[in-house]
């Protein structure tokens, strides 16, 4: 007999599990469908390993620092193993893995289904997964994105699937795009010892951040001797022996020639549509996604879509964040969006890059007048930390209301939060600057961007 549920929710990472566990909490049956594994992109390829790989090459940079902090400097007992790293990296993702496997949602009163074809639709209300076909009054698909790829022949080429089943260190590893992975698992390869090109057909690399902390970064790769090639692109590869031959053209036709043991794509993103057979459910798509109107709803009215699969906004947090936007809406009726002007987000590169609400450019465009305030990294925890590279810029509107700001710092996408909240909340500057702060602490930077706007506002 044929099984029927309230809602199917397609997609087990973020979004998906947001959903299926929030509205098994709201009383829904639902059944949870994949094709991999529990947990998605983010848990077994994305976000976990990536940072737990990052804070393995932070801590064996800092080590290699120590004198600098007054303590006998690093002598290394045993010789450095890349493959311990990667092992260490699995592990971490196998910890949170057990308590996200299937039984974990399945005693919970989900049916689970994983099925290496996938979800494929019958019609709007049926699915077929494996030898199953289930049956729901709706859906909400969170199928999330893989990264593009190039067919060759006789090249692997590296990308964030992949990566994490090394076991043996690049050398010398070019990455193509000069994007968030790039920026991230680069620099951690060169705390590692590798050496790392980045190319960027941009004139420079993290177009989506603000220019002067690009500014701030590029400078802090430059001296840690990763090599930066912006304005150029890679014409062809060619494999010889073990090495694979690069041919770059830059932006003043010169051809560069330069050989590498590795390369990893970052070339952007595409989303994972194919093989649900949509069109049997009336959900339109495109090569962007899937189409969704401003409540997650897609053009079949009792299907919802969310995450990478449909939004521009490619984080965890923005999945899950619109998992719950669809749940409501699905109950509710459409009432529920996400104030898109107010997506906050972090690059864990060592000086950490955060961001939330508008960014400069475009608060300009929107406004009549802004003011753009900036406080450098040099309050005392910083000092005391020896992390003093980077600065907090808030941007506030005609009526000195914060809107957005930029950040790059220790931990910066720790206390730039702290806006988040006070731009979603409408919290005037008096408010702010009058909030104790711990001291010392790094959010304390936040507390003075406050407090040293509005005494320059008293002395205008």
């Amino acid at each position: 007999m044929q099984k029927h549920y309230d809602l199917t929710v397609i997609g087990a990472g973020s979004g998906g599990l947001v959903a299926a566990t929030s509205a098994k909490r709201a009383g829904l049956s639902v059944a949870l469908l994949e094709k991999n594994k529990i947990g998605g992109e983010c848990l077994h390829t994305g976000c976990v390993p990536s940072k737990a790989f990052i804070n393995s090459a932070k801590v064996y940079a800092a080590a290699r620092k120590t004198n600098l902090l007054g303590l006998p400097s690093f002598v290394e007992k045993d010789k450095f193993d890349f493959s311990k790293v990667m092992e260490h990296v699995d592990s971490v993702v196998q910890h949170i893995y057990k308590d996200e496997n299937p039984e974990v949602f399945r005693k919970q009163g989900i049916d689970v289904y994983v099925d290496k074809s996938g979800a494929q639709f019958i019609n709007n209300k049926e699915i077929k997964i494996g030898d199953e076909i289930i049956s729901a009054e709706h859906t909400i698909i969170c199928t999330g994105s893989s990264p593009k790829r190039i067919d060759a022949v006789d090249i692997q080429f590296l990308d964030n699937e992949n990566f994490w089943e090394i076991r043996k260190q690049p050398k010398n590893i070019l990455f193509v795009g000069g994007g968030i992975i790039s920026a991230e698992i680069g620099q951690s390869l060169k705390h590692f010892g590798s050496k790392v090109t980045i190319i960027d057909h941009n004139q420079r690399i993290l177009k989506v951040v603000d220019n002067e902390i690009t500014d701030v970064l590029t400078k802090k790769f430059f001296e840690e001797g990763i090599e930066l090639i912006a304005n150029a692109e890679v014409e062809s590869f060619k494999k010889e022996d073990d090495l694979i031959i690069a041919q770059i053209k830059t932006a003043d036709n010169k051809i560069i020639i330069k050989e590498f043991d590795s390369v990893f794509l970052t070339a952007g993103r595409i989303p994972n549509t194919n093989g649900m057979n949509l069109e049997n459910a009336g959900v339109q798509y495109s090569s962007r996604g899937i189409i969704a109107n401003e409540f997650y709803q897609t053009t079949a009215e009792n299907i919802y879509a969310c995450g990478d699969v449909t939004s521009k906004f490619k984080f965890t947090h923005a999945a899950s964040y619109q998992a719950d936007i669809c749940l409501h809406n699905i109950i509710n009726g459409n009432s529920k969006r996400m104030d898109e002007k107010i997506v906050p987000w972090a690059i864990f590169t060592d000086p950490e890059i955060a961001h939330t609400g508008l960014g400069e450019n475009d608060a300009r465009n929107i406004y009549p007048k802004i003011n753009v305030f900036k406080v450098d990294a040099t309050i005392d925890r910083f000092i005391t930390e020896g992390k003093t590279t980077g600065f907090l810029k808030v941007i506030f509107d005609d009526k000195n209301n914060v809107v957005g700001a930029d950040a790059i710092g220790a931990n910066a996408g720790e206390w730039i939060q702290i806006i988040t909240v006070a731009i979603k909340n409408n919290i005037p500057i008096e408010a702010m600057a009058d909030t104790i702060f711990i001291y010392p602490t790094f959010a304390e930077i936040v507390k003075k961007s406050f407090t040293r706007f509005q005494r320059s506002l008293k002395q205008k």
